[in-house]
C-alpha cells in the first residue's frame, strides 16, 4: 500500500519500445507473442541493474552471493525467443526472490486483456487458506463449491501452492501473504507454470469430508467469476461493544486516500473512539486489522499512542541507496509521545496475511513493546520494517513489462524477535473457513471474541 513521505511521490523512468509495441500490434494473441532472447537479455540486465542502483531493501533478508545467484540463472535461462508470459514468468520469480512485499512485475495491458478474453484457465474461483486451495465457486460444477482441491492433473495441491509461492513476493518469504496474493495470479500462473490444459482431472474433498474425483473443461476467465469474496468496506473505521466488556476496533486502512473517499477521517475517528471507550469504562480492546494492506505512516503511530502511557520510538532508520534520513525529513524519526486520551486496559490485534505495510508497523511497535496479544493469522508484513515509500516505475523496453521498485527502507524501532519467519506469529492461531468466506459470515471474530472474553 503506498505510504506517505517527504519527497516527490512517484519517479517514472519510460523507455519506449518500439519493437515490443509493433509484435503487439502486428500480432492477433499478444499474450502467446515471442521477443528474441537478445532483447529480453537486455531487459533483464535492465531490471537487475535498477534494482542493484535503487532498491535499498535488496539484500535485507538474503546475502548478495543468495540474489545474484537468482539472476545469474535467471538470465542464463534466457537462451532463445520466450513468450511474453514465459519472461513475465522469469521477472516475478527474480522479483520474489527479494523477498519484498512492494516489489512487482506487471505484464503490458494489451497482453493482460488478451490473456484474460482468449486464455483457457481452470474454470473455478480459488481460494488459499493456511496453504490450501479452495474452491469459492464454480459455475461450471456447482456442486464444488467449498471443496477443498487436493490434486490437478496428477500433480498434489501442496506441490502446485509451494511452486507458486515461489513467483509471489512478500516481505520475508511470509507464507500468510501470499495465500491471500495468490487468487489474483492463480489462473496466469498455473498457465505459465503448466501450460494449457485439455481438461482438469481435480480430486477434492467436500466440507462435509466426503473426498471424490471429477473433470472440469477449461474455460475463459471472464465466464468463471462469480461474486467478489471481500468486497471493499461501506465504512474502513468502527467502533463496536460486545459482551464481556469488549470493544472493538475494526480499522480497514491506514490510507486517508480511502478514508476520503468514505468521508472518513482517521485522528477524528480515533479520538472519539477512544473518548467513548473511557467513558465506558471498556477494560478490553480487540483491534482488528484484517485486510489493512497499510497507508499513511502517521497513522500506524498515532494508533499506538493512543495504547501507550509512555513516549516511544516508532521508526529506527529511512533511507535509500544514497542517503540516510533524519527527522527533519520524516517527524516519526523522533521520540513520539502518547495521546492524553491513551487506553490502559487490554489489548489484543486480530490480523492476517493482508495485515501489511503501515499496518504491520504498528503491530510489530505493538508486539515489540509487548502491548498486544495477537490473534489470527502470521502478519503480512515484515516485523522489522519494509521497503515502500517512494516509488520508482520502470518499463522495460522489449517486453513492456513494467515494474515498481521502492526506493525508501523504513527500519522500525523494534526488539530482537526469535520468529525466524520474520513476520508476528499469533498467540493465539485463527483461520477463516471457506464455508464462512462463502456464506459472508465472520468465524474469526466470533472466536476470537470467545477468546478475549475469558482471557
Amino acid at each position: 500500500m503506498q505510504k506517505n513521505i517527504f519527497i516527490r511521490r512517484l519517479v517514472c523512468v519510460v523507455l519506449l519500445g518500439i519493437s515490443a509495441l509493433s509484435c503487439f500490434s502486428q500480432t492477433e494473441h499478444p499474450s502467446s507473442a515471442f521477443i528474441p532472447g537478445t532483447l529480453l537479455k537486455k531487459d533483464f540486465l535492465l531490471l537487475r541493474d535498477t534494482l542493484e542502483k535503487s532498491h535499498p531493501g535488496m539484500y535485507r533478508y538474503k546475502t548478495k552471493k543468495e540474489i545474484d545467484h537468482v539472476f545469474d540463472s535467471c538470465y542464463a535461462s534466457i537462451k532463445d525467443s520466450m513468450s511474453m508470459i514465459g519472461f513475465y514468468k522469469l521477472t516475478r520469480f527474480a522479483i520474489a526472490s527479494i523477498e519484498d512485499g512492494h516489489s512487482n512485475c506487471k505484464l503490458p495491458e494489451p497482453v493482460m486483456n488478451d490473456f484474460v478474453s482468449n486464455a483457457k484457465v481452470f474454470p473455478a474461483m480459488v481460494l488459499f487458506i493456511n496453504s490450501r486451495a479452495y474452491i469459492f465457486c464454480c459455475k461450471q460444477n456447482a456442486a464444488l463449491t467449498g471443496a477443498e482441491i487436493l490434486s490437478i492433473n496428477g500433480k498434489p495441491a501442496a506441490a502446485i501452492i509451494q511452486k507458486m509461492f515461489s513467483f509471489i513476493p512478500s516481505d520475508a518469504g511470509i507464507t500468510s501473504r501470499k495465500n491471500w496474493e495468490l487468487p489474483e495470479f492463480f489462473h496466469l500462473l498455473y498457465n505459465a507454470l503448466y501450460g494449457e490444459q485439455n481438461h482438469f482431472d481435480i480430486d477434492y474433498r467436500l466440507p462435509d469430508r466426503t473426498e471424490g474425483k471429477t473433470r472440469l473443461q477449461p474455460d475463459i476467465i471472464k465466464n468463471i467469476f462469480c461474486s467478489n469474496p471481500f468486497p471493499r468496506p461501506k465504512k474502513y473505521l468502527e467502533l463496536s461493544y460486545h459482551p464481556g466488556g469488549i470493544a472493538v476496533l475494526s480499522i480497514k486502512t491506514f490510507f486517508d486516500g480511502f478514508l476520503q473517499q468514505t468521508g472518513e477521517n482517521f485522528h477524528a475517528f480515533l479520538d472519539s473512539a477512544f473518548t467513548d471507550i473511557k467513558k465506558k469504562g471498556t477494560k478490553k480492546l480487540l483491534i482488528d486489522l484484517r485486510r489493512n494492506q497499510g497507508g499513511n505512516d502517521a497513522n500506524g503511530a498515532l494508533l499506538y499512542a493512543y495504547l501507550t502511557q509512555k513516549p516511544f520510538s516508532y521508526y529506527a532508520s529511512l533511507e535509500t541507496t544514497h542517503e540516510q534520513f533524519t527527522s527533519g525529513h520524516h517527524s516519526l524519526l523522533s521520540i513520539q509521545q502518547p495521546e492524553k486520551n491513551n487506553f490502559a486496559g487490554k489489548v489484543y490485534v486480530l490480523a492476517d496475511g493482508r495485515s501489511f505495510s503501515a499496518s504491520a508497523e504498528f503491530a510489530a511497535i505493538a508486539k515489540s513493546n509487548q502491548r498486544a496479544i495477537f490473534l489470527g493469522e502470521e502478519n503480512g508484513g515484515g516485523y522489522y520494517g519494509n521497503t515502500s515509500g517512494d516509488d520508482l516505475m520502470l518499463l522495460l523496453p522489449n517486453s513492456q513489462i513494467s515494474c515498481r521498485v521502492p526506493l525508501i527502507k523504513y527500519t522500525v524501532a523494534v526488539k530482537k524477535s526469535s520468529n525466524k519467519g520474520l513476520g508476528i506469529l499469533p498467540d493465539y492461531p485463527l483461520y477463516p473457513s471457506i464455508t464462512d468466506i462463502i456464506q459472508s459470515k465472520d468465524g474469526e471474530m466470533d472466536e476470537a471474541l470467545k477468546i478475549v472474553k475469558v482471557h
